[in-house]
């Protein structure tokens, strides 16, 4: 009989910790917010499709990241606050109505904090607006490498807790675990432009303290892109000194050093090779490692056909120049242009055809031209089949290719000898023909 009173205290004890909860949170608003937010794509990987999802939440809000399969894990692509957009707020809760305005009486607008930005070649724009902030760092501590999580910047983010109320937006991917290498000291291939993905041994819970080594190759001619999506590791001490550290090499050239903690630091090698390095002093330490993306970037060399040039290469383009005289034969144009796309010529490189004179073009249409005259008849007509014979001769369908003056002349030569000589050795055949007739039958009437 006691069941009653218990389930009664059961639910007053609840209510008490609900009010609790709500008293020292008050920033943190109860949304709709459905459990999967748009998704953008899926991308295949060797180990099954990642999925690439966007949100759009108010600031002042709880986000809650959720992977759809439980053998896929988040990591964060982009995450901003932005200050001046406060729709999604409104939107979410008109309780916020009163601290927008009292946000915009006071003429506030929210300094940005200080970030620490990477510097150099392979950093973010430091030229960024002040009414936007980058807060991955803190979103990575919270939910990278995890199968699901919530996050409130207020609360989670540095300084947050003073900002106006304002849109984050928010892009992420769920990967699967087996699609990401996750060993030391590794050969790595990369092809396709979508690349692949790495982590360190431990991600996010912990990485050890031995020295994990990577190599990644591509074809000739193709460049090397590293992403850093979340790179957590020990940080200087006291002197400035890395204890444990990342470093990216280029033969024998350092284009990227670094410990502590960033996100969205992006690598571009200058040759085909690159190696990466990550040594730790320790042998077990409580920090995530990191997780990086790696892509190819432009297609492979190729070498320009004989009897032409490169007149102009990019990482997206080449553009290939036959010399004066001298066309490709198939399209039978001095320019040929390859595009390269997802790694890949949209032309197969070794079947490109070499560049030919002219004249060598002409006489090839001329040949093909008298091979269908002598099937069909010389009057046919067909395209760019000669009607008739001598210099009146006009051409039906295509515009022939203009004839240098040699041609032209043996094509006169020609024309000579069918209407001129042909005719006259017939006509004296016909001649002797017929005399040698008559003196047969006179030498059977005198007998």
């Amino acid at each position: 009989m006691a069941w009653p009173a218990a389930t009664t205290l059961t639910s007053l004890l609840m209510l008490l910790l609900m009010t609790i909860a709500d008293s020292f949170s008050p920033r943190i608003i109860a949304t709709t917010q459905a459990p999967f937010g748009r998704i953008l794509k899926a991308v295949k990987l060797p180990g099954g499709y990642m999925e690439v999802v966007q949100e759009q939440r108010c600031s002042h809000g709880l986000l809650r990241l959720t992977c759809r399969s439980f053998r896929a894990f988040i990591f964060i692509l982009e995450a901003e606050y932005h200050a001046n957009h406060t729709e999604f707020c409104q939107k979410e809760s008109k309780n916020l109505k009163g601290e927008l305005k009292m946000w915009t009486d006071k003429g506030s607008t929210r300094k940005r904090t200080d970030m620490q930005e990477l510097k150099g070649n392979y950093i973010l724009d430091d030229d960024i607006q002040t009414d936007i902030i980058d807060i991955r760092s803190s979103l990575n501590k919270r939910c990278s490498g995890q199968k699901h999580c919530r996050y409130n910047v207020t609360i989670e983010h540095p300084g947050a807790h003073s900002w106006v109320p304002g849109e984050i937006l928010l892009k992420y991917a769920c990967i699967p675990e087996v699609a990401v290498k996750r060993y030391c000291n590794q050969q790595v291939k990369v092809i396709s432009e979508d690349g692949g993905y790495l982590n360190t041994p431990g991600y996010p819970l912990y990485y050890i303290g031995e020295t994990c080594g990577w190599t990644f190759r591509t074809f000739n001619g193709q460049k090397i892109v590293l992403t850093f999506h979340d790179l957590n590791i020990r940080g200087p001490d006291a002197d400035g000194n890395c204890m444990d550290i990342v470093r990216v090499r280029d033969s024998g050239s350092t284009l990227f050093e670094f410990c502590g903690t960033a996100a969205g630091v992006r690598v571009v090698s200058y040759s085909n090779v690159l190696t990466l390095d990550f040594v730790a002093s320790k042998k077990f330490y409580n920090a995530r490692g990191f997780l990086l993306q790696y892509q190819v970037l432009g297609c492979p060399e190729v070498l320009a056909p004989n009897g032409s040039y490169v007149s102009n290469g990019t990482l997206t383009s080449r553009t290939f120049l036959c010399k004066s005289g001298s066309v490709f034969p198939d399209s039978r144009e001095r320019k040929r242009t390859l595009e390269c796309r997802n790694g890949k010529w949209n032309e197969t490189a070794t079947k490109l055809p070499n560049c030919v004179a002219t004249s060598a073009v002409i006489v090839k249409s001329e040949n093909e031209h008298n091979h269908l005259a002598s099937i069909s008849g010389d009057n046919i007509l067909g395209t760019g089949v000669r009607i008739g014979r001598g210099e009146d001769a006009v051409a039906s369908g295509s515009v022939s290719p203009v004839m240098d003056s040699a041609q032209s002349a043996m094509m006169k030569q020609a024309d000579y000898v069918v209407d001129v000589v042909l005719p006259t050795v017939l006509i004296a055949l016909l001649f002797v023909g017929n005399a040698i007739i008559v003196y047969i039958i006179f030498q059977f009437r005198k007998r």
